[in-house]
């Protein structure tokens, strides 16, 4: 390792220079300049930047400086500052930097800075550099500096329109400080250096021509700016200047400068040809001829003006122009010419005798030189040329510039109207030049005010007053002066209302009324020629404009007429479709017009409406204007046009005409073109009869395009040179008839033929100039992008396009061909020769829309698309795909920074690709990388690091798109991220090593490199907290990503390791959500739009954290998990030891920011705060209501519309809705009966009658949006109707943003398209803005619908994220290395509190919904979800008011959602959420014991009032109980609340009321309901156990249900898991699976018999029972008596542990159950003996043997470890394992509670399956553990069930006893040979033993304490089996006459002596001990005595 550098040593390698030979990127500030508004302020970060760079933009390239030795010497050292600037240097760049300062003439270190950046630049290119480096870096320079001139251009520029608007403004003052400063000696000076200067030597000629062009640029670049500084008046140009100027352009055009050395290409020509013209426009504009216009408009003299010259300096400058001749140079004469009308303007002046040595200057020799050179065609060419089409400079100043000069000659010289005078036609070529496509000049035009414009209005003028009889030079003027909207607003108003009509007219005597003046007068009609059929009034008057010929002479009618009635009649005249130069201006007038104001459009719609003729006797003329339609005029005459150039170049006017008028009246226009077929459509048969699987020619053959169309569109493009418009046109017509919905085989043939002709072809046109290719490209893809929307709507054309799109492959290649490409193909463009910029842009842009068309076409991917890919979708994955494949140019693409754009639409398409391989196996590639090579994956790693770098706010859509390509790269393709995200040797991973959880990415830390992502990513958590409230949707992202790195965390283990051991992750991670909990505080009074989907974005982004944190205590939980077993079952080794501690503390470090997070999550105010915020709903019905209200008042007001005739803007498929819609409503039997009521009150008939029933409709709809409800009757039906119709729903659409990544759909509606449809924007130039209100209204509430739905459903989320982390926390983490936390349980009662109203609030608002909404039936179930989390986590029991609440909020819920069952889908879970809900509350509310120990409540008055709440659920319940689904959850609560809420006598009334009995009952033995028989089961004892009850059970058929379950019972089998043996598994397949079916069953059938009593009803049960339960049962009965063996003390201990059969504790429930019923049954003396003769003996001798078996179980715990275990019995259930983890209650070590510990264990069999799916090692089950086993809770039930089966044994053996003893005492005698077996003494003094010596044990445990409930109940049992086997002894002792051995009577005594002693002080144990002492006294007479207990 390096020693570190002292301070000595870094001084010695750090350099400090002037700080002026840094700058900043003068690229990137000339971006956000043209960016920037300049009419509005700029921002400070930008106005900053403008101050720092002064210097520069003043001294501009002098800025960079000439080599100096300092420079090269700091080359030498390792760092250069530069103030605050610091430059490293690399020393493999210092050689080349000092190379290109000796080429370039540069400063070496500047050309230092210049090579870097090149070079960073250049990153695609890197392996070409060393070829290319030279003419890159002099490229990157030159740019530099022409981007530094270009800023300081664009700061002029912008302070001139910034100081039209304000005087105040940042950059005005800038400009000005620059002035100031002398930036135009300056520029003059870089000027002068430019033209002398000289190349570097030894150049080759590709480096000689880049420094020529670029030098010329820059000549034009400097030209500019000084043109600006004289035109904005910010500095005046005096004669000396000007002098100095003229004899410069002289010398460039005379060749003396270096220009002619410089033309050495095309490029540097038109350079040239520029800056000659740059030149002269400034000499004009610094002759100020408008200044002089202004002085002669205002008669000022020149000595009172502010000319900048003198009349000395006019006479010098005089005398140079003098000097001059026009036929020297054509350049030449365009000065002279303006220098004449200079001298003509002054010499106009006021006071001409004091300028006598001007007026002795010959101005009109000069113009008549001028003009014998032509001179003004000079200006002509000017205009035509490229130089101001092309130019981004100031194009308006230079055409302003000759629009004053043409002004000022009109205003000297006379210019004749003649027709034969050629300098009007080239004045007006020239104007029109000059206006066409310059707004600002056209504004200044019709402003009256513009005095500059006036020479130019009177010609204009001039023009007007001989129309009609010349049209072409007016309407060719008006044409040019119509751009913009107000400019073509002011044409069409001068035409339409101040035009004229002229004509020519024979003069008689009789007509001419006033020779002096020149009236005639006509005294017949006079047609007017060309427009046959309009007359000219008789009488009217007129002047004569000029004679003609003899008498024949233009008159000027007093007579006028819309002049644009005039030309449309014009057009129509058939006649004069030969006139093409009259039809093709009209045309391109017209066509302007409608494309420059919407308003001109409806007012050539209207014009033969609205037209009214004034005046008498001019009847005849009304039918014609009003039968004027400009629709069939042009659609006639684009049908009849000729298929020639000028036919095409009409043609495209007339279709873009069309296409701009269907925008105005959709309806009618296409009406008309379609059906005058105006693109000759051959229609055939109609395909859509049959569908065809794929495009074929037989789908386009049924409906073609005549060739004319396809020919007409090729001679546009070859011969005209009007930009490929008829292309242009035709589709764009089409793209309009798509958008409105027309469904027409015209529209079909239309499409096709754009996209399989146009696109597929247009690429092999012949263009005259090349970009205008992409101008038929993109529109083309345009139309393409408007199809694809339509497909959903559109059923015709969405089959045709969607055949088109998938199955066409020349589609696929035409859009292959765009977009595979590379970034460095694109790169390569700009430094070559044969592309110019506006091609490259057209490409680009092309790109861009391709990338949103494979988008739109990937996005659906529908299941039926899958897995059989269509053609498109093969073709995109494929590797063979030309010119190259599609993921690699997409791939590229993300490193094309110069444009966003593509990097955006190629980041999208990725996306999609990852999902389409992923799904589609097939057509995967072949490894991780796509087929990149380790060099195109750097590239891509650089590029994602500079795009995630990269924090501009113009920046956030690609950061955006960037973030969700690589989650979806996570997702789907998670090995091309890992390969993206390592280090190169990385990079070559199979995709098949990611589909098999293999790949492991290699990764350095997180601090070692910058172009790790992971860095990137995290400066964004670092900055969470911020960016939560400035932008959330970035964050978003950044989360979204880092959310599906830990949802697939097996792949990205060392991924996931770096972000964990970045420095404070959790904690900043967290920060969004503990320090923003609560949002909505934020909301303004009147939220906007954006806001919603701030506060939207802003709870996702807390919902992806909460995610975030689930998945990582998951992970950490298992990993922890795993380590334990581990730890487990490692060697105790010492070394092992240690290393596992080390593990242990290293990890528990690296969680120490986890739990902090999850610590201050749980506590405080956090958790309170996110579900305070989280759990109020924000789904508003009214808000939804009211929407549907103003949607059906606007679609009243549009059927009223319709039926009046009224399409207005409307769409065709809008029209048709509501046509359909209208239908329906005049069919309804409420619209009917209006119609009869109206009828009947004098109303009129007919569709004036249905139109005032809608009025009214209207009104009452009106009336109801505005609060007033519409009473019940007709009109409430109709209403009613409307807001149930589903028009609403036709506007919905997917929410497809990145809020809802992830997440289930979200639908909103689409109010772009609804707009679309409606035409909405248009309504203002229409007869419909009165109307607009209504619509805007119903805009405004689909706005507030979907704004709420976005933060409902937002909330939505972030709440089951929340759940998901509460799920995730363990109640019970009492465990060393658990993550979990503790929640304060006042905190949760607290969350408890708030959650309740918030769903009560939720299910109300369903009240009042009609249609339950789905979204509203989400968030209740989330919020009940919630709650049930939440109660989760209550140690104790529940408070009962907090469970009161809960259970009236449930209860609610569940009557609300009762009445929508089944009618409505989402019910149904919510249901069961609140079923279960409410058995949580209730099961929570109650401190039971595990074993159904007796229910304490917390207060009698808490009691009481949960009573009445649970007794209000009953009737609820009872109902719930029919859905299968909700059945046992329903019986479940009843049977809860049945057993520890109500008495029989409160709850029976309502259960026998509500509850259908009959349908439990039948679902007994239905086999599809087993898993509910043991829940049925279970309600039915509860019911049983009432004699009430139990009558209804008998009457409802129970015992018959019974019998027929048991009937399937075959011997040997059970409902239960423990007879099954067959398989090793079979019993695991089994676990949670219904059980004790037998047992239950009995239990029922024995509550029956006991409730019911000794009842005739009941003997007929007994007998029933008897003989359909035991005698057929009968060996399923002796099954569960069977008594295990007990185990020998032999050594094949372990062969007698595999041979024995587990049970399992509901088996042995059930023997319990079995026992019962025989106790039960054994009390009816008689049927039992007459029932059960032959199998009496069987079953005392079974329960001998059970008891006997029990009896053994003796051996105190401690003893013999190594004995095997009596009996076999693991948890098979949740609940028993859950038992099995808690500790004993009983540690009784006597009896069964020792030796049921030892086989209660959990199943060896289990824990081998259960590792299988955990991965955890287990020890050989065949060894045997040597430890002390521990007693469990589970161990204790066992032990408990044990006894319970003993009790009973011997109590059925006392009943057979007690019967016998009857039986004697009946007869008089002891029959021994009937009297029933009874136990032998051995086993009843085992008995008495464990019983004595259990009690003893645990009344002396619990002597000093409270004994518990459930001790208390096992000595209570134990001291009933002692009594009981005390009384069997006594029974033998007395029938069989054996008496007890003396040693066991003095072991008992000892025994008993124990346990009186041992039961003094237990209350408790009073009544058991007293009857057990009188027991005693008979076995062991005197014994008491003895003993002194008596």
């Amino acid at each position: 390792m390096a020693a570190p550098s002292t301070s000595a040593d870094q001084a010695a390698t750090t350099k400090s220079v002037d700080a002026s030979l840094w700058w900043d990127p003068f690229t990137l500030l000339l971006t956000e300049l043209e960016n920037s508004s300049p009419c509005s302020d700029l921002p400070p970060h930008l106005v900053k930047k403008l101050k720092d760079n002064r210097p520069w933009f003043l001294d501009t390239v002098g800025r960079f400086k000439p080599p100096n030795e300092k420079s090269r010497e700091a080359l030498n050292s390792s760092q250069i500052n530069f103030g605050s600037h610091k430059l490293t240097v690399q020393p493999e760049l210092k050689d080349v930097a000092l190379t290109i300062s000796s080429i370039l003439c540069l400063d070496e270190i500047q050309a230092y800075i210049i090579v870097k950046r090149s070079i960073e630049r250049s990153t695609l290119a890197i392996d070409r550099i060393a070829n290319e480096l030279l003419h890159l870096v002099m490229l990157q320079y030159y740019i530099e500096r022409q981007c530094l001139l270009k800023c300081t251009r664009l700061i002029v520029m912008h302070a001139l329109y910034a100081g039209t608007s304000k005087e105040d403004s940042v950059i005005m003052e800038e400009a000005q400080k620059l002035i100031s400063d002398g930036l135009e000696s300056k520029l003059h000076s870089v000027l002068l250096d430019l033209l002398s200067s000289n190349p570097p030597v030894n150049m080759d000629v590709d480096l000689f021509t880049l420094w020529a062009e670029e030098t010329l640029i820059e000549d034009n670049l400097v030209l500019d700016i000084i043109f600006l500084a004289y035109y904005d008046s910010h500095c005046t140009c005096n004669g000396k200047q000007w002098k100095k100027l003229c004899l410069l352009y002289e010398g460039i055009i005379s060749g003396s400068s270096n220009f002619g050395r410089l033309a050495i290409s095309t490029e540097a020509l038109k350079s040239i040809y520029h800056a000659k013209v740059q030149l002269l426009l400034i000499l004009m504009e610094t002759l100020d001829l408008e200044n002089l216009l202004e002085m002669i408009h205002d008669e000022m003299p020149f000595r009172q003006g502010s000319i900048a010259f003198s009349l000395s300096d006019i006479q010098e400058m005089d005398a140079i122009i003098s000097n001059f001749s026009a036929f020297d140079a054509k350049e030449i004469g365009p000065l002279i010419l303006s220098w004449a009308v200079f001298l003509c303007l002054i010499s106009s002046l006021p006071g001409k005798h004091e300028n006598n040595v001007l007026m002795d200057i010959d101005h009109v020799g000069y113009v008549r030189q001028a003009f014998e050179a032509e001179s003004l065609n000079y200006f002509l060419e000017i205009l035509q040329s490229d130089i101001l089409k092309d130019s981004d400079g100031p194009v308006a100043g230079y055409r302003s510039v000759l629009r004053t000069f043409i002004s000022g000659f009109i205003a000297s010289y006379e210019i004749s109207l003649q027709l034969e005078d050629n300098t009007l036609k080239l004045i007006l070529d020239i104007l029109c030049k000059i206006y066409r496509g310059e707004e600002s000049l056209c504004i200044q035009f019709w402003d009256r005010d513009s005095f500059v414009d006036g020479p130019i209005r009177c010609l204009l003028c001039n023009l007007e007053g001989e129309f009609p009889f010349r049209t072409v030079e007016l309407v060719r003027l008006l044409s040019a002066l119509c751009e913009g909207t107000w400019p073509a607003e002011c044409v069409y108003n001068f035409l339409d209302k101040t035009v004229g009509i002229s004509s020519l007219f024979e003069i008689s005597n009789d007509s001419l009324i006033d020779k002096v003046s020149q009236i005639v007068e006509t005294h017949l009609p006079l047609s007017i020629p060309g427009v046959e059929g309009l007359l000219i009034p008789r009488n009217t008057r007129g002047h004569v404009l000029k004679v003609i010929e003899g008498n024949t002479a233009l008159i000027r009618w007093e007579y006028t007429q819309s002049g644009v009635l005039v030309l449309l009649l014009r057009l129509a005249q058939e006649l004069y479709l030969d006139s093409t130069e009259e039809v093709i201006v009209t045309l391109d007038l017209l066509s302007r017009l409608v494309s420059l104001n919407m308003a001109v459009s409806f007012g050539l719609l209207g014009i033969g409406n609205s037209l009214q003729i004034e005046g008498t006797g001019m009847n005849e003329h009304i039918e014609m204007y009003t039968c004027v339609n400009v629709v069939e005029i042009i659609c006639t005459m684009v049908k009849k046009i000729s298929p020639n150039s000028i036919g095409a170049l009409m043609m495209s006017m007339g279709v873009n005409i069309l296409a701009k008028l269907l925008k105005c009246s959709p309806s009618r226009v296409s009406a008309v073109a379609l059906n005058r077929n105006i693109f000759d459509v051959a229609l055939r048969l109609n395909p859509f009869n049959v569908r065809c699987n794929g495009l074929s020619s037989d789908s386009s053959d049924s409906w073609v395009l005549s060739g004319k169309l396809a020919n007409m569109l090729l001679i546009d493009c070859e011969h005209n040179d009007s930009c490929c418009q008829l292309t242009l046109s035709v589709l764009d017509f089409t793209m309009q008839l798509v958008e409105t919905g027309v469904e027409n085989d015209v529209v079909l043939a239309l499409v096709v033929f754009s996209l399989q002709y146009v696109l597929v072809n247009h690429e092999y046109w012949k263009y005259k100039v090349k970009h205008d290719r992409w101008k038929v490209t993109l529109k083309v893809l345009e139309l393409m992008k408007n199809c694809i929307l339509s497909v959903p709507c559109s059923q015709k054309l969405g089959e045709v396009v969607r055949d088109i799109l998938f199955c066409d492959s020349s589609v696929h290649i035409a859009l292959f061909r765009i977009v595979c490409t590379t970034a460095q193909s694109l790169e390569k463009l700009y430094v070559s020769r044969l592309y110019e910029l506006m091609e490259i842009e057209g490409l680009q842009m092309a790109i861009r829309s391709v990338l949103d068309i494979l988008f739109s076409m990937l996005s659906d991917l529908s299941n039926d698309i899958l897995p059989s890919l269509p053609v498109f979708h093969q073709s995109v994955l494929s590797s063979a795909t030309k010119p190259i494949p599609l993921v690699t140019a997409l791939i590229s693409l993300m490193s094309y920074f110069r444009k966003p754009t593509i990097q955006v639409g190629a980041a999208k398409v990725l996306s999609l690709l990852f999902v389409l391989a992923d799904c589609s196996q097939t057509y995967v590639l072949g490894n991780a990388c796509f087929g990149l090579d380790e060099k195109q994956m750097t590239y891509l790693r650089h590029s994602l690091n500079s795009i995630l770098r990269e924090q501009s706010p113009s920046n956030d859509d690609l950061f955006v798109a960037t973030l969700q390509l690589l989650t979806s790269a996570t997702h789907y393709q998670p090995a091309f991220l890992a390969a993206v995200i390592s280090a190169k040797e990385n990079t070559d991973v199979k995709l098949s090593d990611a589909n098999d959880a293999k790949h492991e990415a290699t990764l350095p830390s997180l601090g070692s490199t910058e172009e790790n992502l992971l860095v990137a990513v995290l400066q964004y958590v670092v900055q969470s907290n911020g960016l939560i409230k400035s932008n959330p949707r970035k964050l978003l992202n950044v989360l979204n990503f880092l959310k599906a790195l830990f949802q697939g965390a097996t792949q990205f283990t060392n991924i996931l390791d770096c972000l964990r051991n970045s420095e404070n992750f959790w904690r900043q991670l967290s920060s969004c959500i503990l320090q923003n909990a609560t949002m909505e505080d934020n909301l303004s009074e009147n939220p906007s739009e954006m806001e919603f989907l701030s506060i939207a974005y802003r709870y996702q982004c807390q919902s992806a954290v909460l995610q975030i944190m689930a998945f990582e205590m998951f992970l950490q939980k298992k990993k922890l998990h795993a380590e334990v077993v581990v730890k487990q079952t490692i060697d105790s080794s010492k070394d092992r030891i240690k290393k596992v501690d080390a593990t242990e503390k290293s990890e528990d470090a690296s969680l120490l920011g986890l739990k902090a997070m999850l610590s201050r999550f749980c506590e405080g105010l956090v958790l309170c705060n996110l579900v305070k915020s989280y759990a109020s709903s924000k789904y508003d019905y009214d808000i939804y209501h009211r929407a549907k209200i103003a949607a059906g008042l606007f679609v009243v007001h549009m059927m009223e519309k319709l039926k009046a005739g009224e399409t207005g803007n409307l769409s065709l498929s809008l029209i048709e809705k509501i046509h359909i819609l209208l239908k329906k409503l005049s069919d309804l039997p409420a619209f009917l009966e209006l119609v009869a009521q109206y009828t009947q009150h004098g109303y009129s008939e007919g569709k004036e009658l249905h139109n005032l029933i809608l009025s009214d409709l209207y009104y009452h709809l009106q009336g109801e949006l505005e609060g007033r409800k519409i009473n019940p009757g007709p009109f409430k039906e109709l209403s009613q109707y409307l807001l149930e119709s589903k028009f609403l729903q036709t506007y919905q659409h997917k929410h497809d943003r990145d809020l809802f990544a992830h997440a289930k759909d979200v639908y909103l509606f689409d109010s772009s398209r609804f707009r679309a449809d409606l035409g909405f924007d248009l309504w203002d130039y229409s007869e419909w803005k009165a109307s607009k209100p209504i619509a805007e209204t119903m805009l405004l509430c689909l706005q507030n619908v979907n704004s709420m739905v976005l933060l409902a459903s937002s909330k939505l989320s972030a709440l089951k994220s929340l759940i998901t982390i509460l799920s995730t926390i363990e109640k019970d983490s009492g465990k060393e290395a658990s993550i979990d936390c503790e929640i304060p349980q006042q905190l949760l009662i607290s969350c408890i509190d708030q959650v309740c109203p918030c769903l009560q609030a939720t299910i109300e608002s369903l009240v009042s919904v009609p249609d339950a909404s789905q979204d509203i039936l989400d968030f209740a179930a989330t919020q009940a979800e919630l709650l049930l989390n939440l109660i989760r986590y209550v140690h104790e029991s529940l408070p009962l008011p907090a469970c009161g609440l809960v259970l009236k909020t449930s209860g609610s819920g569940l009557k609300v959602l009762n009445d929508f069952r089944p009618l409505v889908s989402g019910v149904k879970d919510t249901m069961k959420l609140l079923l279960m809900l409410l058995l949580s509350s209730l099961k929570s509310s109650c401190k039971s014991s595990e074993s159904g120990g007796a229910v304490e409540m917390e207060s009698v008055e808490a009691f009481a009032e949960a009573s009445n709440v649970t007794l209000g659920l009953l009737p609820v319940l009872c109902n719930c109980i029919e859905p299968a689904d909700h059945c046992t959850l329903s019986l479940t609560i009843i049977d809860f609340i049945l057993k520890g809420f109500l008495t029989p006598n409160t709850w029976f009334p309502i259960i026998r009321k509500h509850l259908r009995l009959q349908h439990l009952v039948l679902k007994l033995p239905d086999k599809n309901a087993l898993s509910s028989v043991p829940i049925i089961l279970k309600f039915l004892l509860t019911l049983a156990r009432v004699r009430d009850g139990a009558e209804m059970l008998f009457n409802a058929g129970c015992l018959p249900s019974l019998r027929v379950l048991f009937a399937d019972m075959s011997e040997g089998t059970s409902f239960s898991v423990t007879e099954n043996e067959k398989s090793l598994f079979n019993l695991y397949d089994k676990i949670e699976k219904p059980q004790d079916i037998w047992g239950l069953g009995l239990a029922v059938v024995t509550a029956i018999i006991q409730s019911l009593g000794d009842g005739s009803s009941c003997a007929d049960i007994v007998d029933y029972v008897m003989v359909y339960f035991f005698l057929e049962k009968a060996y399923l009965i002796s099954n569960y008596l069977n008594a295990p063996e007990f185990p020998s003390d032999d050594r094949d201990r372990k062969r007698a542990q595999s041979q024995k059969t587990p049970t399992s504790l509901s088996a042995l429930r059930e023997t319990e159950h079995t026992l019962m019923l025989m106790c039960v049954l054994v009390k009816h003396r008689n049927s039992w003996m007459k029932a059960m003769k032959e199998m009496d003996s069987h079953l005392r001798e079974k329960s001998i043997h059970l008891l006997a078996f029990i009896s053994r179980g003796t051996r105190p715990l401690g003893e013999s470890p190594s004995r095997s275990p009596p009996l076999l019995c693991h948890p098979t259930s949740k609940e028993e394992f859950k038992w099995h983890k808690k500790p004993s209650i009983v540690n009784s070590r006597n009896g069964w509670f020792a030796l049921s510990c030892i086989g209660c264990g959990l199943d060896p069999r289990f824990s081998a399956v259960s590792s299988k799916t955990t991965a955890l090692v287990v020890k050989d089950q065949g060894t045997e553990t040597t430890e002390p086993v521990s007693q469990t809770y589970f161990s204790d039930t066992i032990a408990i069930q044990i006894y319970r089966i003993a009790f009973l044994l011997l109590k059925f053996l006392c009943l057979q006893a007690e019967g016998a003893v009857q039986r004697a005492e009946d007869v008089g005698f002891v029959d021994l040979a009937h009297f029933p077996e009874l136990p032998m003494p051995e086993i009843l003094h085992g008995l008495q033993d464990q019983g004595i010596k259990i009690v003893c044990e645990l009344c002396e445990a619990n002597k000093l304490k409270q004994v518990s409930t459930q001790i208390q109940g096992v000595c209570i049992l134990m001291l009933q089996i002692t009594e009981m086997a005390l009384y069997l002894e006594f029974c033998v002792s007395q029938i069989c006459g054996i008496r007890p051995v003396l040693g066991h009577i003095e072991d008992f005594s000892k025994e008993i002596k124990s346990l009186m002693k041992a039961t003094e002080g237990h209350a408790f144990l009073k009544g058991p001990v007293k009857s057990l002492r009188h027991i005693i006294s008979f076995v062991y007479p005197g014994l008491l005595q003895n003993e002194s207990f008596i």
